[in-house]
């Protein structure tokens, strides 16, 4: 690992377990033996670091997507999507939390949120395309995407925490209870 991924790698630990405000560069100069002034080489400040993580896990969500055979039926492919990002989750348990807790304003600017949409691109495409096929419920796209990913979310934090063990037969059951959630049924 270089001194860059390092750097990152403890701030995203050290903010995810104190805060943002609780974590000093000081400290992360500390942790990682690294001089502050290694660590100003690589970024700037504290709120370049934590932009810098945000826009990496963002990058990851693009690649949970990309690994998704799309030739699939609709609710193969949501299927897909969903147990990739949830394996992604439990996989980064850090990312996990640092999504949910930290990644948003004021830490994280609108203006950095919206620079990196891109990466949520084809997660929407996906969705808006289905809905115009028939697929998939007819209501607005981001609250139907937003449906989707809060029941991984829901899945993820019963792992986390151990509430639930989330074994495969209750990954299925999750999986299914999303599909319903944002399938279009006959009427």
């Amino acid at each position: 690992m270089n001194k860059k991924q390092k750097i990152l790698l403890t701030m995203l630990e050290l903010v995810v377990k104190q805060g943002v405000h609780g974590t000093s560069m000081s400290q992360l100069s500390r942790v990682t033996g690294l001089a502050r002034s290694t660590i100003h080489y690589y970024f700037k400040n504290k709120q370049e670091i934590i932009e810098e993580i945000y826009k990496m896990i963002r990058m990851d969500f693009d690649s949970v997507f990309n690994q998704i055979d799309r030739e699939q039926s609709t609710e193969a492919i949501f299927k897909n999507y969903w147990e990739n990002l949830y394996q992604y989750y439990v996989s980064n348990p850090l990312a996990f939390e640092f999504h949910e807790f930290i990644a948003r304003p004021p830490v994280i600017s609108q203006e950095l949120i919206d620079e990196t949409k891109n990466y949520y691109i084809k997660h929407t495409e996906y969705f808006w395309k289905e809905v115009k096929g028939g697929d998939l419920k007819d209501i607005n796209i981001a609250l139907l995407v937003q449906l989707a990913i809060n029941t991984v979310v829901a899945a993820v934090s019963l792992k986390i925490n151990g509430t639930l063990e989330m074994h495969k037969q209750q990954l299925n059951d999750a999986m299914n209870a999303a599909w319903d959630l944002v399938r279009k049924h006959e009427v």
